[in-house]
């Protein structure tokens, strides 16, 4: 298990997490009570924060989620979330900072939705290490896009990649593919069984492919070859979850009929992980003090 850590906000490491969370426009999750409709109600938001000054922050609403049933909180307390990355010799690593805190002030917009919160955060939060991505629920309404394969072999030209795709679309197999859930270096996939048990020598076995329905209408597909690494049994209404792990990215800056793949096995795909930040949905932001 995991350790958690209480730390003080004044700590200058920690004062530092909320004002980089502002500048790097991190998505923030926060749980709160407040009126809705003249009747107090548990909502989750998600968002970032605009504005840090000492203990007073500045969040601004980007997604809300009225929890159904009584209000199980005090009214005005509240409890933010976020993660920070950072590099580090053995790679890439997040780290969750969580604390309560109260609501000071409450904006609304000219249709009297929801705008921002005005928060004054407690003297301490704890932290701890998190997965180094977001492994976010998925759905069908999310992908544009998505399709797995499992190879005999790695296509080597952008034509042999165009007939694996064309050969992927004339089958029976759904489009958008049903995803689990999806990360920036790996995803689960409910695929037939005769997919999930595919075996075959060698390192790389599938061909995963998505665009997300937040991606620019321009950008083109995030292509991978994937390794197996395992199957997950009553996680799809229909077929065998497929556990990926993406270990090669196609580089679409490349130029000429030669495919060109990028090992992302240690660091994962920033270009997919910059698309996903858009789905405010994460899976391993639970409760730290829990």
């Amino acid at each position: 298990m995991t350790s958690v850590n209480t730390v003080s906000l004044w700590n200058s490491d920690i004062a530092a997490a909320f004002t980089n969370a502002m500048r790097h426009r991190v998505n923030v999750r926060v749980r709160c009570c407040i009126l809705n409709d003249g009747k107090p109600v548990d909502m989750i938001l998600h968002g970032r924060f605009r504005r840090v000054e000492g203990r007073e922050v500045q969040f601004v609403v980007r997604h809300k989620e009225i929890t159904p049933g009584k209000c199980k909180s005090e009214e005005n307390t509240c409890e933010y979330f976020f993660c920070l990355e950072d590099m580090t010799p053995s790679g890439r690593v997040r780290l969750g900072y969580q604390g309560p805190g109260m609501v000071l002030d409450i904006g609304y917009s000219e249709k009297n939705e929801l705008r921002n919160l005005f928060l004054r955060l407690a003297n301490t939060c704890s932290t701890r290490q998190m997965r180094r991505d977001r492994r976010i629920r998925w759905s069908n309404e999310r992908s544009r896009l998505a399709g797995v394969m499992p190879l005999d072999e790695v296509p080597a030209t952008r034509v042999e990649l165009r007939d694996l795709l064309t050969r992927y679309y004339n089958s029976s197999q759904p489009n958008p593919l049903p995803l689990v859930n999806l990360s920036a270096s790996g995803a689960c996939a409910c695929v037939t069984e005769e997919v999930a048990q595919y075996s075959r020598s060698g390192s790389i076995f599938y061909l995963f492919f998505i665009v997300p329905s937040k991606a620019p209408a321009s950008a083109p597909p995030h292509i991978f070859l994937s390794k197996k690494m395992g199957i997950s049994r009553n996680v799809c209404e229909e077929g065998t979850g497929l556990r990926l792990l993406f270990a090669e990215e196609l580089n679409w800056e490349s130029s000429g009929p030669n495919l060109l793949w990028s090992d992302i096995v240690a660091t994962g795909s920033d270009r997919l992980r910059a698309c996903l930040d858009d789905y405010p949905e994460e899976e391993d932001e639970t409760v730290l003090t829990a």
